[in-house]
């Protein structure tokens, strides 16, 4: 496709999905979302994108033949040679040809890429990252992904899982289930050992916040638990932080990278306070020295960056 023609981008999530147009210079011209409502089947989710990006291209006020094509930012494990999903949880698929399904119902080219690396692609381009350089990116929300761009080309590896810091395995002495990256620090995981804590008798403003249904701590909630120094939960987000700066140490020790984007809904709440901590776990364990001389910043195109960066991935 042209570098320079109107691509669309869409981010496709379990609950919901959002898309906006591209310009050829980079902005986001329109941009839109709604549920995803997986529960209805492939062809009801595929109806809403494409209903979605009907109403996007009218906002814009740009016909359907000036867009030069779709890119998707799909969850879960994906053939991105063949277009295909291989398997997609919380969508409720499995070998489902996206492109070529979707690029006959829009009536577009279609490509896809895993929603990670599609957010880290759109950081490199238009983020916190630095064009031309090497870069991991990594997500830290419910889960933790990581995307990883090499050479300016977005790196897949033989098994197309290349940049799935998450997981990685962190502590390999540690029980089944608390040995990788993701179920040690990923906002699911916080919560289940703020939960598993505070049943065992240790004080937390959070039990009052919540009263007492703990399973209404969210991003937003854990930190503002933090900024009050909850001994608590700046105990749990520490560990956290130490684990993640140790696999992110690994991954620069292993690749010798000069840039690190960290983003991802907890991330963004937690602020600087959670770089901070991430950059010093990584500059206590990473080696040699030198290697301390990589950049590692927060993100900066929250919600937007697989938006932007499976717009830009059509234009490849």
């Amino acid at each position: 496709m042209a570098k320079s023609a109107l691509t669309l981008g869409v981010d496709l999530g379990g609950t919901n999905i959002q898309a906006g147009l591209l310009s050829a210079e980079g902005k986001l011209l329109a941009r839109d979302s709604t549920k995803t409502k997986a529960d209805e089947g492939a062809e009801a989710v595929l109806k809403r994108i494409v209903k979605l990006c009907d109403g996007i291209l009218e906002a814009a006020g740009v016909d359907h033949d000036d867009v030069a094509g779709m890119g998707v930012g799909a969850p879960g494990a994906l053939d991105v040679s063949k277009g295909v999903v291989i398997e997609a949880v919380n969508l409720r698929w499995n070998d489902f040809p996206l492109a070529k399904k979707l690029g006959e119902m829009a009536e577009m080219p279609v490509v896809i890429d895993n929603d990670v690396n599609v957010g880290a692609w759109g950081e490199y381009h238009a983020g916190a990252g630095t064009e031309g350089q090497d870069m991991l990116a990594v997500f830290i929300g419910t889960g933790i992904g990581g995307g990883l761009i090499i050479n300016d080309r977005l790196y897949h590896g033989h098994f197309f899982t290349a940049g799935e810091i998450g997981h990685t395995t962190v502590a390999a002495h540690a029980s089944i289930g608390r040995r990788t990256v993701e179920n040690l620090a990923s906002r699911n995981s916080m919560v289940l050992l703020i939960q598993k804590l505070i049943m065992s008798n240790h004080p937390s403003w959070l039990v009052e916040a919540t009263e007492g249904d703990l399973g209404k701590i969210r991003s937003k909630l854990l930190a503002q638990a933090v900024k009050k120094q909850d001994p608590l939960a700046v105990e749990v987000v520490a560990h956290a932080a130490e684990v993640v700066g140790i696999a992110i140490a690994n991954a620069v020790t292993l690749l010798s990278l000069p840039q690190v984007v960290v983003g991802g809904g907890l991330a963004e709440a937690m602020g600087d306070g959670l770089i901070k901590r991430i950059r010093e776990a990584f500059d206590r364990h990473v080696f040699p020295g030198e290697l301390k001389k990589c950049k590692l910043v927060a993100s900066k195109l929250g919600d937007d960056a697989g938006v932007i960066g499976a717009a830009l991935l059509a234009r490849e």
